[in-house]
Parts: structure tokens; C-alpha cells; sequence
């Protein structure tokens, strides 16, 4: 096991040296840089050189890229151009709010998911599983943001109906994470539900599930101890995806909320051209990728004993 773990983070070394590249390769290609869009015009073109000079942008890119990875490597990320606070404490300050956006999103995400595409398989053909198809289909279609905005104007038109006072943004009590956890678990609570359910179909089809069925065992006990424990492999894969998909998708929703998370973080470094952040963030979602992916990986073999890891 602890082989195969060692394995993998270092198969994972060459993805985060490519996402960081790219990264870096993208955010060179777009016009422009921190300075010229902070100041614009205001200040005079040796103002700007020089600061450009301090902040080190001058420098050839592949400089600026090896000075990244080697900073990288020994925990440093660099240091904000707008705050000159430490990438790496901007994203510990954001952490703790995306961790808990992120833990909730995914509860969301589990409890429906499942059991929706559970019922949908159990009831293939009645308009059970048409109505739960046309609700998957609708939120993987529908972008996030723009759920999370029909659901703040939603929330504020009941406010006022009711004379209620629910949370629509802001990050101040356990209510402020709610309907963002909903929002963006019901997004990925589709895609669960489109996946259980093929998952769900393929078992029930086969041999083993039909010979339980000709004993006599309860249609209970053949969907849940039969068909959904053996559907649950190929549903982990999706599980240990959507986690990570949802650290990204956090990034729109934490901005539509106002809570201060990574992903705030990011869509504030896009806007001012902060490259360290930028890359910082970016890097920080790719090792958490990673991780995700070798614990799903590790956790095949608990839920199949068939499955063991070489």
C-alpha cells in the first residue's frame, strides 16, 4: 500500500509541473501585465519600469517560471503584487471557508445524488425516472452562477413574502452555507444521479442479481446489499471527480456569496492580474486533485474485496 501511495504522488509530479506551466504560459499570453492595468496611464513609463524591475517581471519568462517551480518545491508560492501578503497565507486564510463550502456541498451532493439515481434505475420507464432524468439534464446543463443567482433572488423574494430573514451572502453564520451548499451540491448531485443510475442498471442485469431474486430475497435487500454495493465502484470514480470539481466550481459560487474562500481569492487575482495568486491557487486545486484521486483509488478495494492494490 505504501508503496503504490509513493507510486502515484510521484506519477502526479509531472501533471503538476503541466498545469503549472500552462497556467503560467496563459497568463503570459493575455495582453498586459499587473502594473500596466493597475496603473494605466497615471504613471510615467520609467515609474512603471521600475516597478516592474521590483517585482521582477522584467526577467526573461522561463526565469520567472523555474524561480516559480523552485519556490514551489520548498512551500513558498511568492507574494501577492496587490497585498504583498504570502501567496501561501492568502490561500490559508480562504482555506478554512472553501474546506467547509466544499465538505457541505459534497454531503448535498452524496444524499441526493444516490438515491436518485437509485430510484431512477429501480423505476426505469415510470415517470419517476423521466422526471429525475429531465431534473439531471436541467442542472448539467444550467450554469452554476446562474443557479446561484435565480436562487439568491428566490430566497430574497421569500424574505420579503414572509418577513423572513435567510442568509442570501456572506460568510458570518452556519446559515450562510447552506443555500450556496445547495446550489452548487445539486449541480454535481445531477451528473451523481446520471452516473448511479447506469451504474445501478448494468448490476441489476446481471446473473448474480437475478439467482438472488429466484431465492426468494427481498427486492430490498437485492438493491441494496446486491446491486448498489457493486454499483458503488464506478460511482466512486465519479465521487472522487466531482470533489475536486466542486473545489473549482466553489470558486464562482464563493464569489456570487461573498464568502471569502480560494476561490474569492483567485477571481480577485484574475481581476488585478496577481500572478502569484493566480498560480498559487491554480497549483493548490491540482495537488488537491491529486490526493482526491489516489484516495479514491485506495478506497476501491474497502468497498470491493475483489479489488486490491498492486
Amino acid at each position: 500500500m505504501l508503496r503504490y501511495i509513493i507510486r502515484r504522488l510521484l506519477a502526479g509530479i509531472p501533471v503538476l509541473l503541466g498545469v503549472s506551466l500552462i497556467t503560467f504560459i496563459l497568463m503570459h499570453i493575455v495582453p498586459g501585465d499587473p502594473v500596466s492595468v493597475a496603473f494605466d496611464k497615471r504613471y510615467d513609463p520609467a515609474a512603471i519600469a521600475s516597478i516592474k524591475h521590483e517585482l521582477g517581471l522584467d526577467r526573461p519568462i522561463p526565469v520567472q517560471y523555474l524561480d516559480f517551480v523552485k519556490g514551489a518545491v520548498t512551500g513558498d508560492l511568492g507574494a501577492s503584487f496587490q497585498s504583498k501578503k504570502p501567496v501561501m497565507q492568502i490561500i490559508g486564510d480562504g482555506l478554512p471557508a472553501t474546506l467547509k463550502l466544499t465538505a457541505s456541498s459534497v454531503l448535498v451532493t452524496l444524499l441526493l445524488g444516490i438515491p436518485l439515481g437509485v430510484l431512477a434505475a429501480v423505476k426505469k420507464g415510470t415517470w419517476l425516472d423521466w422526471g429525475a432524468t429531465l431534473g439531471t439534464l436541467t442542472f448539467i446543463s444550467a450554469p452554476v452562477f446562474w443557479i446561484a443567482m435565480l436562487a439568491q433572488i428566490l430566497v430574497f423574494t421569500l424574505n420579503k413574502a414572509t418577513g423572513g430573514n435567510w442568509p442570501i451572502s456572506g460568510f458570518r453564520t452556519p446559515l450562510h452555507l447552506i443555500l450556496p451548499a445547495i446550489v452548487l451540491g445539486s449541480r454535481y448531485a445531477a451528473s451523481l444521479s446520471r452516473h448511479t443510475r447506469t451504474a445501478m442498471l448494468d448490476v441489476l442485469g446481471q446473473d448474480y442479481t437475478r439467482t438472488a431474486r429466484s431465492k426468494g430475497v427481498s427486492e430490498r435487500l437485492v438493491i441494496f446489499k446486491h446491486a448498489l454495493k457493486n454499483a458503488l465502484v464506478p460511482v466512486l470514480t465519479i465521487v472522487g471527480l466531482e470533489i475536486g470539481g466542486l473545489l473549482t466550481g466553489s470558486i464562482l459560487i464563493e464569489s456570487v456569496f461573498g464568502i471569502p474562500g480560494v476561490g474569492l481569492a483567485t477571481i480577485n487575482g484574475l481581476t488585478n492580474r496577481d500572478f502569484p495568486v493566480i498560480q498559487g491557487s491554480v497549483l493548490f486545486t491540482a495537488v488537491i486533485f491529486v490526493l482526491i484521486n489516489i484516495l479514491v483509488d485506495i478506497s476501491y478495494s474497502f468497498v470491493d474485496p475483489r479489488i486490491r492494490i498492486s
